[in-house]
């Protein structure tokens, strides 16, 4: 899911003064699982029997196992990074979630060894138990119950760097590693577009200290676009020039007016200026603004600047912040998906073109700053991530004519951006198998789910509301006098009944034929509806898991927002979703291993709950406790 894990500012830390100025065809069809555990991992055909004195272990967050065989397949990822594995390495046929299929879940499954009915993680966003009965918590924040690699290799002496490893945060003592970089919490400014008309534009004032050179064959002209409303917004000089040797005054170049060498921007480019932040706070003194300049008429008629949102490192300690610094790799922040969907929608946004180049900024940035923490010697394991394949498939999954929107067209160009994203992720990977000693360092990259396309968004809280169990409030969402109320996960939902109703037992009953037996349009849009008892062979007996627990059908995708309206059925935004059963084929992740002594070949089926153990069993130390105090 697109849910992000929170961060903590107490471990910000500001530059010294000299860096501030220094950033898939159609899958097979699915048919509903019965609730029971998927078959057992195949042994592997390889030994990896030995010890390796280093590790890096890399999430490749919504990276499926079908893709990447497809891709390698076509011969479409040729730059050395997953061609390595497959030559030097050892790649399994699949690995297996844990239930649900969740990013939350299976990144803690994959660093503790054990399932959500151990680990109390069972969704993205889920009830406690004991909590009060309308409270949500956070799954990227909640205590996890079991030890964790980044606790258990520091109890035994060895040290953990982490590169944003969803669930290590650094809010508390059990979230920080020895060193790390966290997830930011939120932009501090967000995107913006900036219209410019004719009116807005005048003659440069002469003379200017930052116009002193710039070549222009007409009157070059300034305007002032201002960006953002509180505390990190700012004033933006641009300077219209024309470079074009016509004889007529053309405007064809748009260039920040900012210290340093001038940078001229056509239409469809971007540049990358230093950030000026005029209420003093020291961490964006680091931060560089990314500006694109989306188009621009000759008579100066219009001009649509896009400015990305702004964010600062959130890294600890003070010497790997300084390394980034000198890199100048500043956060670029993620693709903005949300713009891209305004365009779609006929209204002010960004183009496929401007979304792939951010997705590609992105990927490079985790690849340089996973090179750099690699390159410290106080480490005995790395764990790092890398999300832009699941950003790509929620985006950008459109592969059959019963999604919104569908068109050839757009299914072929999606297709194509969701490739670009693979391969920017295969050339940051033969980057850091490049930077390394792999005879004495195993790389590992795996991920936690796959990816399905999705046509129709389900909210189950319509249809709780319409069974009169949920009062909604005037925000839309669950209030006062609700006696059960659903959190959705994509292809999961979690159902909790007040565990003060009298009549709960009876309730749950009635809920779970009510729900299983709904149809919309004569289909039923929920597969499965299960008690917490019955999923127990899909490892979601926990007391955090729902009263009910309900499976998506095939297309559909469990989520919110249907309240204010009462549609319990609605074309869905997203794509490409998971959360579905482990037992579904698109839902398998993937597995790669090379070095350190390992033997090439085929690794097998495994599950993510191994990869824990193979970490600890490598580096010669017990692997994460069952249980913590």
């Amino acid at each position: 899911m697109r849910d992000r894990r929170p961060s903590s500012l107490f471990v910000l830390l500001a530059l010294a003064p000299f860096f501030l100025l220094s950033c898939q065809s159609a899958p097979p069809a699915r048919s509903t699982p019965e609730p029971s555990a998927p078959s057992g991992a195949s042994a592997p055909a390889v030994s990896d029997d030995v010890h390796p004195r280093k590790v890096i272990v890399v999430s490749l967050d919504g990276a499926s196992a079908d893709t990447l065989r497809q891709l390698h397949d076509e011969g479409a990822l040729n730059a050395g990074g997953f061609e390595r594995f497959y030559r030097e390495g050892q790649v399994a046929e699949r690995m297996v979630p844990v239930n649900p299929t969740i990013t939350a879940v299976n990144h803690i499954s994959l660093v503790t060894g054990y399932p959500p009915a151990q680990t109390g993680i069972v969704s993205n966003r889920f009830h406690a138990a004991g909590a009060p009965f309308l409270e949500t918590a956070n799954g990227f924040a909640a205590p996890i119950a079991t030890e964790t690699l980044w606790e258990a290799l520091p109890r035994q002496g060895k040290r953990v760097g982490v590169v944003t490893w969803p669930g290590a945060d650094a809010t508390v003592t059990r979230r920080t590693a020895n060193w790390g970089m966290v997830w930011p919490e939120k932009a501090l400014r967000p995107a913006a577009f900036v219209s410019l008309s004719r009116s807005d534009w005048s003659r440069l004032p002469a003379p200017h200290p930052l116009g002193r050179g710039i070549d222009s064959r007409s009157p070059i002209l300034r305007a002032v676009a201002v960006v953002g409303t509180e505390g990190y917004g700012r004033e933006f000089e641009l300077a219209a020039v024309d470079r074009t040797d016509d004889g007529k005054e053309n405007y064809d170049s748009i260039v920040p007016l900012v210290p340093g060498s001038h940078i001229y921007m056509r239409p469809g480019e971007w540049a990358r200026v230093p950030c000026q932040n005029p209420t003093g706070d020291r961490r964006i003194g680091s931060t560089f603004c990314w500006i694109k300049l989306l188009s621009l008429d000759p008579a100066l008629g219009s001009a649509r600047v896009y400015f990305n949102a702004l964010y600062a490192n959130e890294v600890y300690p003070l010497t790997l912040q300084m390394s980034m610094g000198e890199k100048e790799l500043v956060w670029p922040g993620p693709p903005d998906d949300h713009s891209l969907q305004e365009s779609w929608a006929g209204r002010p946004g960004i183009d496929l073109a401007t979304w792939s180049e951010q997705s590609e900024r992105f990927v490079s940035f985790f690849g340089s700053s996973l090179r750099i923490a690699a390159g410290r010697g106080d480490w005995d394991l790395i764990l790092g991530y890398i999300p832009s394949i699941d950003e790509a498939g929620h985006t950008l999954l459109l592969s059959e004519p019963s999604q919104p929107g569908y068109s050839v067209e757009k299914r072929d160009a999606f297709a194509a951006a969701r490739r670009k994203v693979w391969q920017s992720v295969d050339r940051e990977l033969a980057s850091l198998l490049k930077s390394v000693d792999l005879a004495t360092t195993a790389v590992v990259v795996v991920s936690d789910h796959g990816m399905a396309p999705v046509h129709s968004r389900l909210d189950a809280d319509v249809l709780l509301r319409d069974k009169g169990v949920l009062t909604a409030g005037a925000d839309g969402k669950p209030a006062a006098g609700t006696r059960a109320y659903s959190i959705a996960a994509g292809g999961i939902a979690h159902v909790y009944v007040d565990p003060a109703a009298p009549d709960r037992e009876r309730l749950i009953g009635d809920l779970k034929k009510f729900l299983a037996g709904w149809k919309a349009d004569g289909k039923r849009p929920i597969a499965q509806v299960l008690t917490r008892r019955e999923a127990a062979p899909l490892g979601l007996d926990h007391p955090n898991s729902g009263d009910l627990i309900l499976f998506a059908a095939d297309g559909y995708a469990f989520g919110s927002g249907g309240l204010p309206e009462g549609t319990a059925i609605a074309p869905t935004r997203p794509y490409g979703m998971h959360g579905y059963p482990n037992t579904d084929p698109r839902m398998a992740s993937i597995y790669l291993a090379i070095g350190g002594g390992l033997a090439p070949g085929s690794a097998g089926t495994l599950r993510s709950t191994d990869v824990a153990g193979k970490v600890a069993r490598w580096l010669g130390i017990e692997k994460p406790r069952p249980t913590v105090e």
